[in-house]
């Protein structure tokens, strides 16, 4: 996957063989998905994890947003 380094996603063989993960960190993205389709928030995602919150709203903006507000519950 070619992406920029301002990418939120980072993707690379060496890291979890090459899952889309949050740039910088081993958590997959698929996590913050399972998160949300099981009812959660994006901000229980922040709390239950040692992670930036600006860039886990990059990922998701980029990622899983319709143009929800932060803290919207997003339908399983």
């Amino acid at each position: 996957m070619d992406a920029s380094p301002n990418d939120p996603i980072e993707v690379s063989l060496g890291k979890r063989g090459g899952e889309p993960v949050f740039r910088g960190t081993r958590i997959p993205i698929a996590h913050l998905s399972d998160y949300l389709r099981h009812g959660y928030t994006v901000e229980d995602f922040i709390e239950h994890h040692d992670i930036d919150p600006d860039l886990v709203w990059d990922v998701y903006r980029q990622t899983f947003s319709d143009g929800n507000e932060r803290d919207e519950r997003v339908p399983a």
